[in-house]
């Protein structure tokens, strides 16, 4: 009978061997993680701030939790803040930090990847100050996270609201008619109606 020597494994492929099993560990600990999370933001109605950055959407994510800032999950790499009424969390405020790509267009795979949460909510932040991206194309990318988005409901909010806006706020009257929100940074009081309509929505849903 013939034998057939097998050489063992050297130190360098045993090492080799760890290291792609340790990196496959942690990606599927990852996984399971991210997915645990995202199960337990659908237990809770949620809402998805959406917009350009420094458009405005902390500020009104703050102003509808009633909270200083939002906790930042980096699994999910959101910043989430909950509306409590009756000492109850009717909903879950997301604000994503990877919607946008540095050239300011659409990153359609992270966005994809938020279907999952399932948003029942779009709160859609336009800036219309002295300092914003041309409105015409904020609300380009809005149109199109809202195509992905269909089922949920949208919500437009002019942001950051000056004594230069005028031009913009025409603008967006002219596409949307005047069924938005306006907020300016100064009137944190200007948020109120859109938690008002958001409690609404919930309590007929």
């Amino acid at each position: 009978m013939d034998y057939v020597f097998i050489e063992p494994l050297s130190m360098v492929s045993l090492f080799v061997l760890f290291i792609a099993f340790l990196v496959l560990f942690v990606y599927l600990t990852y996984l399971f993680i991210k997915r645990i999370r995202i199960s337990k933001l659908k237990k809770t109605p949620t809402a998805l701030v959406v917009g350009f950055p420094n458009s405005g959407k902390t500020f009104i994510l703050k102003e509808l939790s009633k909270k200083e800032k939002g906790v930042f999950d980096k699994i999910l790499n959101i910043s989430h803040a909950d509306i409590i009424h009756g000492g109850i969390v009717k909903l879950k405020i997301i604000d994503h930090q990877g919607i946008f790509s540095l050239d300011g267009k659409v990153d359609r795979e992270t966005v994809k990847s938020l279907k999952n949460i399932n948003p029942n909510y779009i709160i859609n932040v336009v800036d219309v100050s002295s300092f914003s991206e041309p409105i015409e194309e904020q609300i380009d990318v809005m149109e199109k996270i809202n195509k992905i988005f269909k089922g949920s409901r949208t919500f437009f909010v002019a942001s950051k609201i000056d004594k230069s806006s005028r031009k913009k706020l025409k603008k967006i009257e002219e596409l949307f008619g005047k069924n938005f929100y306006k907020v300016r940074i100064s009137k944190p009081n200007d948020v109120r109606k859109l938690r008002e309509d958001l409690m609404n929505f919930l309590k007929t849903s």
